[in-house]
């Protein structure tokens, strides 16, 4: 389905949020670069884990699940096929204690990225203004620093680029304890696209947030999203 199919499916059954899914096919639709991932059917057997290598990140993906750290719905540092599938047997069980009424659609399992910086990049409809980008270092810095600026979206590179450097802490993309230097043309390209995705879909999406989304010195990827529906 392209991505407007998809946001007036998740309103057909009233739904407030995209599943994880469906938000990566949405991401994967404007040619946002994705960390990479399989997709598991709920009561399907792991096989293998085709191009990608331990360890592994596991989330559960279903439209029920907002805060899936709350649910116990993401499990990190997997490090074999055993390990894995014990690590989806215990999800399923813990979300299910917590919340019977989830429904659980089934499993993504990603890469593990490391040795990046780690960016928000977001959106929200502005009463005033309309579909707004917001953009701010990720992690342990978004709690301590609060670091986000915003600009009515959609915007070009080039404004990308100068929203970039608006943070107060864009000193830490420069390098930071050992961290490779941000390639901040490529982020910029992934934020104006970002941004166009939300502009063009804002009359489905009240929230959106690509968080988090790593950065290096040459590449970027969404490793999470979440679209909140109007």
């Amino acid at each position: 389905m392209n991505p407007e199919e998809i946001f007036k499916a998740a309103l057909a059954e009233n739904r407030k949020h995209l599943s994880l899914l469906e938000a990566f096919e949405v991401i994967e639709s404007y040619g946002l670069p994705l960390a990479r991932y399989i997709y598991i059917k709920e009561g399907d057997e792991v096989k293998d884990i085709r191009d990608l290598s331990f360890p592994v990140v596991l989330k559960a993906d279903s439209p029920d699940i907002v805060h899936k750290t709350e649910l116990g719905a993401v499990k990190a540092n997997i490090r074999s096929m055993d390990e894995l599938k014990t690590a989806i047997s215990q999800m399923r069980q813990k979300i299910l204690e917590k919340n019977p009424a989830v429904k659980i659609r089934g499993y993504i399992v990603q890469e593990q990225v490391s040795n990046a910086h780690e960016v928000i990049i977001g959106g929200l409809n502005d009463e005033q203004f309309g579909p707004v980008v917001a953009f701010g270092l990720g992690g342990i810095f978004v709690e301590i620093l609060k670091d986000v600026v915003f600009d009515i979206a959609p915007i070009t590179i080039a404004q990308a680029q100068e929203l970039i450097l608006k943070i107060k802490g864009y000193q830490i993309l420069e390098g930071y304890r050992g961290l490779p230097k941000a390639n901040i043309k490529l982020l910029a390209e992934v934020l104006s696209k970002a941004s166009q995705m939300f502009a063009e879909n804002a009359k489905y999406i009240k929230e959106m947030d690509l968080n988090p989304t790593f950065v290096s010195s040459e590449w970027v990827k969404i490793a999470d999203a979440r679209f909140a529906l109007k």
